[in-house]
């Protein structure tokens, strides 16, 4: 009897995950039926068997797998900004763009015209995609967005909330790469902002305004975000979400409106007909920088454009009384961009899957019979290489580890064999550096890094090699090499 099959999901930020929600919004029966799992950023990178998955979904592109899998992808928002091939600055070759996409089944999608932008960035083909609405937006229509936006902020008692959403322009992940032109040291870009008249404001109308900033730049603005904080103006960030337990979309439902540029985020709120507001101060700057899907700036963004502290205060005003400007105007963009306007996108796409691993699960078992397979192939292979090392033949081990690598990628065990090659020709700073490799890719083998911390006891670094036994002390599920480094350690602090 074959095993469950395994869905694996990453969730790596708190700020409008949809594997997050896809995720809790799976039924008993599902959870009965396969192996579901949802991976954190670390538990990604230290998934030392996150190969052995069957169906992936994506949400970032966080993982690919090099051997054929299911892959299903809900990406991250509504595509406006250009990307990949219809981003100006991205550099990436068209055919690296072309063999990931390829390699998508299928597509969750707001529209046919979410179909048409995506597919402009990445160049896939129209059977990929899957019109389902996603999984983020069905959490805006639920009750208690407000209460759990108050166990965040327990000062919170505006009659009104306001959320700032800006789109990123620099990122702790590109830092060389900057979208726009928007003044740094003032987070609104308003070109009248006055701080304190905006707290006074707020106050005498009884708002609250949140302020939720892209995760890439919550590094940047640490100092402002601060100062705005003692100011009475609450600060939203992805590690008090994490903390929370809860993710932006939890509490995204209790904005009475919106304000934001260029990000995404308006057009899921559209679903709630709340009024938003753009503040698109270096727009010029950021078409020609990274570009935007849909122009005219103007028909798209739904709401009155800001450019100064005055005519933030009065549109605010304006809405406060009148929540019905720029509501035609809402309508006809939320037509456009969504096809449902509910809270069942989970349900579709838990259904669509369900339904294609049952059409493909024949070729899933397969799959996966041939990875095992090619697993056992490759560990033969290996250990011919290991014989020829131990042997003393290196010139051959390492002709043999070049012709491996020919058809399979470098994993643990070749980095760790190449290191030893070059400790073994008495060259242990290039061991050190193989190893070192073999660690960046792999982080959760303890071999490596036993590896290592043996190369820095032997060239008389014995801080160095204290600190790479401890961690692989620390990820080691291999009793010998626990052993070893309980060993090792010892004999360091004997000498020490």
């Amino acid at each position: 009897m074959n095993p469950k099959i395994k869905i694996t999901m990453f969730h790596l930020s708190a700020s409008g995950s949809n594997n997050y929600y896809l995720y809790h919004a799976a039924s008993d029966e599902l959870k009965s039926k396969y192996d579901i799992e949802l991976l954190t950023r670390e538990q990604t990178q230290y998934n030392r068997y996150i190969d052995q998955g069957d169906v992936y979904i994506t949400t970032h592109g966080e993982y690919s797998s090099n051997y054929d899998k299911i892959n299903i992808d809900l990406w991250h928002g509504f595509p406006l900004k250009g990307m990949a091939k219809m981003d100006r600055q991205d550099t990436t070759p068209d055919q690296h763009i072309h063999e990931h996409w390829s390699k998508t089944d299928m597509i969750m999608s707001y529209s046919t015209l979410y179909n048409t932008a995506m597919n402009a960035c990445n160049g896939g083909i129209i059977d990929q995609y899957r019109i389902t609405g996603l999984p983020r937006n069905d959490a805006l229509f639920s009750q208690d967005s407000k209460e759990k936006l108050k166990r965040l902020f327990p000062d919170l008692n505006g009659d009104k909330v306001i959320f700032f959403m800006p789109t990123f322009r620099k990122s702790v992940i590109t830092p060389d790469k900057i979208e726009g032109a928007k003044n740094f040291g003032n987070i609104f870009g308003l070109s009248d902002f006055h701080k304190t008249n905006l707290v006074q404001y707020l106050k005498k109308n009884r708002i609250s305004l949140v302020l939720k900033l892209h995760p890439f730049e919550e590094d940047y603005f640490t100092k402002e975000l601060e100062e705005l904080s003692r100011e009475g103006i609450f600060t939203l960030s992805d590690s008090q979400l994490s903390e929370a337990k809860l993710d932006l979309y939890d509490v995204l439902g209790a904005a009475d409106m919106l304000l934001t540029d260029y990000s995404s985020v308006y057009i899921d709120f559209l679903l709630l007909n709340r009024p938003v507001m753009f503040v698109p101060t270096d727009l010029e700057d950021y078409k020609q920088n990274r570009g935007l899907l849909f122009e005219p700036y103007d028909f798209w963004t739904p709401g009155p454009k800001l450019y100064s502290q005055t005519e933030l205060e009065n549109a605010i005003s304006r809405f406060l009384t009148e929540p019905e400007w720029y509501s035609s105007e809402r309508n006809t963009i939320l037509n456009l961009c969504h096809h449902y306007r509910d809270n069942q996108a989970s349900k579709r796409i838990w259904e669509l899957i369900d339904s294609y691993i049952e059409e493909h699960k024949d070729l899933i078992y397969k799959r996966r019979e041939t990875y095992q397979q090619h697993k056992q192939i490759q560990q033969q292979i290996k250990h011919v290489i290991q014989g020829m090392i131990e042997q003393g033949n290196l010139q051959q081990a390492n002709d043999a580890i070049q012709r491996y690598l020919e058809t399979n990628q470098a994993d643990p065990d070749i980095f760790a064999m190449n290191g030893m090659l070059h400790l073994l020709t008495d060259n242990p700073q290039e061991a050190i550096q193989s190893f070192l490799k073999g660690h960046q890719h792999f982080p959760w083998d303890e071999d490596l890094l036993y590896n290592l911390g043996y190369v820095y006891e032997t060239t008389g670094d014995l801080a160095a090699a204290k600190a790479s036994y401890n961690k692989a002390m620390q990820q080691s599920t291999k009793p010998e090499v626990t052993a070893l480094l309980t060993e090792r350690l010892a004999a360091i602090s004997s000498e020490g």
